[in-house]
């Protein structure tokens, strides 16, 4: 079996730039709470933190689609067809079935980023490889290394392969269709080489495509979903949040809802499918430790239509659900991976034809056992057993230079270049990082590591990278005992602030006061970069710690010192952030005045212009809503409520001019919202609530 490398035209909206601004981590983690019937050995690692830095919110796109031209690798035999995207973190974006003569995946006909990510961005459809922290992985719509390897008996295979920096973490997945499989098969290897442990991630993301009779089965039947903020553990195929629904069947749900599916014992193979009403069915089948599933869906309600049709095609298209396989018990658990240790699995996809009368039996354990039998008889026990034994040996194949045929960042050439000058572990040896890799994003930290300090770059040009694991602190704060460098007590601030311990789970890694010493030695960093030369970024992040640690008026001056500086509407970020924080605090007034004084093209970005719609509501600006209402939005978060919430408001305030109600009646005007919630639906366009209950909001 040959791999091809082909240029794939597909109209989508590409991504343009990143977030200048560091998004710290909150500084508590969120421990997930159990009723009576979760079982303790659960409870270990149930904690959960968003974290974003050290990489940077890829937060610049639109809703216009113009032509794409991307690289791809497309696998093929005579059963398969599998195409591979390395600018979007080696997603398989397409799995054709020749026999079947159908898609097995939910094959997305456009790339459209939604804010649905870690670092925002995130496209639906295909299968995602998730790697590092909680939450879609860092590299989702990044470029990552591509080679092209031999098995050594005719047949090529894939690797893609990265260096995961926020958990300092190698990472690899093969994937082979030689001659005669039925099944494209994937094996993950993860790498600590350091002295120390590290935590870590792994979910893989399959989204399959839903009708009204789509059915989803698992091997197992004990799951961990949610009520009202408590995690529950419960059996298949009934839970608690959702009564009298049978939740095989994902569009039979009036909202959106995920449960993850438990392992029996260990050493089993476990399995996940989705069936169809045409006699045929998905299925993905692991090996140890790729244990736990999960079933993620929109439901069946206007928004969560609304939702999938955003992020594809447009109306009637982008119908999907989340089957997914992953290594803890849940997204919610943190798990350690020992320090100088790896682990590594097979996970293979394929399509089958099934007994409809059986997959859709009214009873759930004669359609799982139907599926059981039949994925056992296409993949058994042994047959993956055996197929893993053969991946685990190829997977130390080492990729040469001139096998990679698609670079991803420069950071792991940079990474391994610090390791030998400090002696700290030993790369995997099987994977390539060229210097050539290196680049402008790498080029602040190569300078420091080649010289101690570092470069005169002057403080109106924002950093375009940062470090804030231990490897590079105290290579950081030395930087700042050899000169008066703005640049090097910036990055001390954001590395000091942002440090986490990750060699422990994050229901011991929170250490209160540690976070204060943190706090107040990254205060004192900005400060001294600030008295050694003003910059925009420095005073934000003054900002950000005063309002993290309640200090609101503080935090305002700050911004305000920061957005006073010549260069401060150079990209639209803390115009955004700015005008979020003062409606957060009420001050609509200020908020508009900022809004009102930015330059046209700050005005066009969509965050800057929801914040702007926020303080008009509660100015009664309605000329400025009139308008805003018509316009296209890209940047909504997933969960997020806000352009239905200003709806609301924006209606029950023309009911209160038009009833002579005085709108500053808080209590009355409470009641006319509650009036417009049940009165005056919301356009389609707008409409991206998780949750038709006004005081009910969605668990992410």
């Amino acid at each position: 079996m040959r791999i091809r490398e082909e240029r794939f035209s597909i109209k989508g909206a590409p991504l343009d730039g990143v977030n200048p601004l560091p998004n710290f981590r909150r500084r508590k983690p969120t421990v997930i709470k159990c009723n009576d019937t979760f079982p303790n050995r659960l409870k270990v690692g149930g904690a959960y933190i968003t974290k974003v830095l050290p990489y940077l919110m890829q937060d610049r796109y639109s809703h216009t689609h113009v032509d794409m031209a991307l690289k791809c690798f497309v696998l093929e035999n005579e059963y398969l067809e599998a195409r591979f995207l390395p600018e979007y973190g080696g997603r398989l974006h397409s799995l054709y079935d020749k026999v079947l003569k159908k898609q097995l995946l939910f094959t997305n006909t456009v790339i459209q980023p939604g804010n649905l990510a870690t670092r925002n961005a995130w496209l639906s459809g295909g299968i995602e490889w998730n790697v590092g922290n909680y939450g879609h992985t860092y590299t989702t719509c990044d470029n990552v290394f591509a080679a092209i390897l031999s098995d050594g008996q005719g047949n090529e295979f894939l690797r893609i392969y990265e260096f995961e920096r926020n958990k300092s973490i190698f990472w690899q997945s093969d994937f082979h269709l030689p001659d005669s499989s039925r099944h494209l098969i994937a094996h993950v290897r993860m790498v600590n080489p350091f002295d120390k442990d590290t935590t870590t991630y792994w979910w893989s993301n399959i989204a399959v495509p839903t009708d009204t009779e789509t059915r989803v089965l698992a091997s197992n039947k004990n799951v961990i979903s949610f009520v009202q903020g408590e995690c529950r553990y419960e059996t298949l195929p009934y839970i608690n949040s959702l009564p009298g629904i049978d939740v095989s069947y994902p569009t039979r749900a009036p909202r959106a809802f995920d449960f993850f599916i438990q392992k029996d014992s260990d050493n089993e193979s476990t399995w996940e499918a989705a069936a169809y009403r045409d006699g045929t069915a998905f299925y993905e089948r692991s090996t140890a430790p790729l244990y736990y599933k999960k079933l993620f869906t929109w439901g069946n309600h206007r928004a969560g239509e609304h939702w999938q049709e955003f992020l594809s095609a447009g109306k009637g298209t982008g119908y999907y659900a989340e089957l997914q396989a992953g290594i803890a018990p849940s997204q919610l658990h943190d798990i350690i991976l020992p320090a100088h240790s790896k682990y590594e699995w097979t996970q293979c996809f394929g399509g089958m034809e099934i007994d409809n009368a059986l997959a859709f039996s009214e009873d759930y354990s004669t359609a799982v056992d139907h599926l059981n039998i039949g994925i056992k008889d296409r993949l058994s026990f042994d047959d993956i057993t055996t197929l893993d034994e053969r991946c685990t040996r190829l997977a130390d194949i080492p990729v040469t230079e001139d096998k990679i045929r698609h670079m991803g960042s420069g950071f792991g050439a940079l990474e391994i270049m610090r390791m030998e000058q400090d002696g700290d572990g030993i790369a995997p040896e099987n994977l390539c990082f060229p210097s050539s890799t290196l680049g402008d994003e790498e080029r602040v930290w190569l300078y420091l590591l080649k010289n101690g300090e570092f470069p005169p770059d002057p403080p109106d040009k924002l950093p375009l990278s940062y470090m804030v694991s231990d490897k590079w602190i105290d290579r950081i704060r030395s930087a700042t005992e050899k000169n008066d460098s703005y640049l090097a007590f910036l990055h001390l601030g954001v590395a000091t602030y942002e440090n986490q311990r990750i060699d422990v789970l994050l229901t011991e890694a929170y250490d209160e006061n540690r976070e204060e010493e943190l706090t107040r030695l990254a205060k004192a960093a900005c400060k001294a970069s600030v008295g050694i030369s003003p910059s925009v970024l420095a005073y934000r992040n003054l900002a950000v710690i005063e309002s993290t640690e309640g200090n609101k008026i503080e935090a305002e001056k700050y911004y305000d010192l920061a957005m006073a500086l010549p260069e401060a509407c150079d990209d639209f970020a803390l115009a955004s952030e700015y005008m979020i924080f003062l409606n957060a605090q009420q001050k609509y007034e200020k908020c508009w005045e900022i809004f009102d004084t930015l330059p046209d093209l700050l005005k066009k970005q969509d965050r800057i212009r929801i914040s702007a719609a926020l303080a008009a509501v509660k100015l009664d600006r309605i000329d400025y809503l009139d308008l805003f209402f018509t316009e296209e939005h890209s940047d909504i978060r997933e969960g997020e409520n806000s352009l239905t919430d200003i709806w609301f408001e924006y209606c029950a305030r023309k009911l209160a001019r038009e009833r002579g109600i005085d709108s500053s009646n808080v209590e009355a005007m409470d009641k006319l919202i509650d009036e417009a919630w049940k009165t005056c639906p919301p356009a389609y366009s707008i409409d991206f609530r998780m949750s038709y209950n006004r005081h009910t909001k969605y668990r992410i």
